[in-house]
């Protein structure tokens, strides 16, 4: 079944609630980490499903002005995937290089730097809105859809009402009665996040602070650094949430060698990140467009596998694949420290994880072994460089 999944909570999730917690501990004195000349922050908030991303948007964030704009990017805008070639851009996370290419994809498309990612589990969206005690949102319209192959229902009635966990989920995912189908999505995305941000950073949400807090960390991946997340919490009373402008990627339906698109308009948007920019204060120096997600110019030739830390977890039930995999890995001279198991945990997908931000090490492993599923989960403190999880496909 394709997960879909919904990222808009990124605003305020974790800025607003470990300010709330944080109290006395919070020390004024941190500052974030990235250069002085960069005042505005640009972060891709992503929702995936095993293999692609489904909601890609880019959060903008003022660190003098604390003014905020996002854009939204539909799911299949045609964009050239470096290395690749064009295709859907939602099919960038599924390529080999993860979040970290997907950053770089987005990056090349707005022509500005993407300093940091966030994803965000749509279990986790379920579960917030539920503990939130759900969210008043207008539906504009009759809602049903029906899916077997994903064992879904839609079925949500016209009119202004309170949607709770799963609810919540279906009117984010609704797009098939749309007449712009994604657009019309993205639109009613958009008017769920205003209120659900409104809700959210409300007094009436301060009791249920821990339990909020300890819910989007089980299911939120960030590169964001601790000191860098108590560092945007300081600044969570100077943002005003109803200033917060939203835009979406101008351009409209199309195809290409008869495969469908979202296909951009390339002088509309550079009218809107031009009207985005202007906004938000953002100054224009192209010499210093350069993102942050890079790991460095190390031909993959160039890298001894022997000195890349794996660890390989098997995530089915037929035992011994890790033992099979390490042998197979080991013959090609890398060195396996650890094997295990996911526990509880199963995956449709074998995958390749990055945990040192060396896209290049990701490259070479994923290559060797044949995974096409790479991802992103940097960890400095991490006692290895890449994790490899077994799925049900290489049964």
């Amino acid at each position: 079944m394709i997960l879909k999944r919904y990222i808009l909570i990124f605003i305020i999730s974790f800025i607003v609630f470990l300010g709330i917690l944080g109290g006395g501990y919070l020390k004024p004195e941190l500052v974030p980490p990235e250069s002085e000349d960069e005042v505005v922050i640009n972060t891709l908030l992503l929702g995936v499903d095993e293999a692609r991303s489904d909601t890609m948007i880019v959060a903008r964030y003022n660190k003098e002005t604390h003014q905020i704009a996002m854009m939204s990017i539909p799911r299949d805008t045609r964009v050239d995937i470096p290395g690749y070639g064009y295709t859907k851009i939602n099919a960038a996370v599924g390529k080999k290089g993860g979040t970290a290419l997907a950053m770089k994809t987005v990056s090349n498309l707005l022509d500005i730097p993407i300093h940091h990612y966030i994803k965000v589990d749509f279990k986790g969206v379920e579960k917030i809105v539920d503990l939130m005690g759900g969210v008043k949102i207008n539906v504009p319209k009759n809602m049903y859809y029906v899916d077997p192959a994903q064992n879904l229902v839609i079925d949500i009635k016209k009119g202004e009402q309170v949607l709770k966990g799963k609810q919540a989920l279906h009117f984010l995912r609704y797009r098939s009665g749309y007449i712009d189908q994604d657009l019309g999505r993205i639109k009613a995305q958009q008017d769920f996040a205003k209120a659900f941000i409104d809700k959210l950073t409300s007094p009436a949400m301060i009791p249920k602070a821990i339990s909020l807090l300890n819910t989007m960390v089980e299911y939120t991946k960030t590169n964001l650094e601790q000191e860098e997340i108590t560092a945007y919490a300081l600044d969570v009373g100077k943002i005003d949430t109803g200033n917060i402008k939203m835009y979406t990627l101008p351009g409209e339906g199309g195809t290409r060698n008869g495969v469908a698109y979202f296909l951009h308009d390339d002088s509309k948007l550079q009218e809107t990140m031009a009207e985005m920019n202007e906004y938000i204060g953002a100054k224009v120096n192209p010499s210093s467009q350069e993102t942050s997600n890079s790991s460095g110019d190390q031909k993959a030739e160039d890298i001894a596998k022997a000195d890349i830390k794996i660890e390989i977890l098997n995530s089915t039930s037929t035992k011994g694949l890790a033992s099979t995999l390490k042998s197979e890995l080991q013959k090609k001279g890398f060195e396996v420290q650890k094997i295990g198991d996911t526990k509880d945990l199963t995956y449709s997908y074998s995958r390749v994880i990055d945990r040192r931000g060396n896209q290049r090490q990701l490259e070479l492993v994923a290559e060797e072994i044949g995974i096409n599923v790479v991802d992103s989960d940097i960890n400095p403190s991490y006692d290895y460089d890449i994790t490899i999880i077994i799925g049900n496909d290489r049964k």
